[in-house]
């Protein structure tokens, strides 16, 4: 069995504050993303507490992780995330890439117009409980 300990991949922290989970939840998508970052090669899904950019629709951060480490590199933000196709191109771009590659490939069009901008790495962190 391969160990995943020290496997790359790419995190998607999506916003699952009130608006933004309405917003996804009435949208076209059929919960492809957890299922295609499920698929992919050490990829990390985040269900993160309110984001605060409602005023982007549904938002996430998705940023490339060198290795089960607490941070990854910078993120990159996308909004309007309940727009028709996003979330299933989201999900097929992350499920596309492989750990060999020291970058993820360029995001596909469909989601060029979802692009907020970058921000600061995304942190990894347990549940306290």
């Amino acid at each position: 069995m391969k160990s995943t300990k020290n496997t790359a991949g790419i995190v998607v922290a999506l916003c699952a504050g009130h608006r933004c989970a309405a917003l996804i939840k009435a949208s076209d998508d059929d919960g492809g993303l957890a299922a295609a970052v499920a698929r992919s090669s050490g990829g990390v899904l985040i269900s993160a507490s309110c984001l605060q950019q409602c005023a982007h629709g549904a938002v996430a951060a998705v940023a490339l992780r060198a290795s089960m480490t607490d941070l990854t590199g910078p993120s990159v933000w996308l909004g309007g995330l309940e727009a028709p196709g996003r979330l299933r191109a989201l999900g097929a771009w992350v499920e596309r890439w492989r750990p060999q590659e020291e970058r993820p490939s360029a995001l596909p069009h469909e989601l060029s117009q979802a692009v907020l901008g970058t921000g600061a790495p995304v942190r990894l962190t347990a549940n306290q409980a």
